[in-house]
């Protein structure tokens, strides 16, 4: 016949609530902990990526409408040389296309300089993200090992 003894269950509500208590303590709490820091890192580096990426939009912005200023006032001095003598407007047409033309380069070397030091912004993030990620996967391990 089934019986419960009562010292048994209660040994074995304490035996499970000692289990319990030394699982949180030492196996449970620092794995959050861990796991919170890990989220927090990766969310701290897609917020600066993020940052990152607004700031080169917002520059190659201000390069377009230098750009477009410079496309603008080109095309002014277009109009206003077409009233003058041959030789003086087809004079003025190419030094305002040369000027056109430096100016889109000088922008286009201005938005590659920008985006290529955002991406060696976010590469040194990304490795340095990664070497925190491992470290802290090391961590774990060796806690867990030395736990074994």
């Amino acid at each position: 016949m089934l019986t419960v003894n009562p010292s048994e269950v209660i040994w074995t509500i304490l035996c499970f609530l000692a289990l319990y208590f030394v699982l949180k303590r030492f196996l449970f709490d620092p794995l959050v902990a861990f796991m919170d820091a890990r989220d927090a890192a990766v969310q701290s580096g897609l917020d600066e990526e993020s940052a990152a990426r607004a700031l080169v939009d917002e520059e190659q912005r201000g390069v377009e409408a230098a750009r477009e200023e410079s496309l603008r006032k080109a095309r002014a001095l277009l109009n206003d040389q077409k009233t003058a003598d041959e030789q003086h407007r087809t004079d003025a047409i190419a030094a305002a296309h040369r000027r056109a033309a430096e100016l889109e380069q000088e922008s286009k070397e201005q938005a590659e300089a920008l985006s290529q030091q955002s991406r060696e912004a976010l590469a040194a993030q990304s490795a340095a993200l990664t070497r925190v990620l491992a470290d802290r996967l090391m961590e774990a391990g060796n806690l867990a090992i030395e736990k074994k």
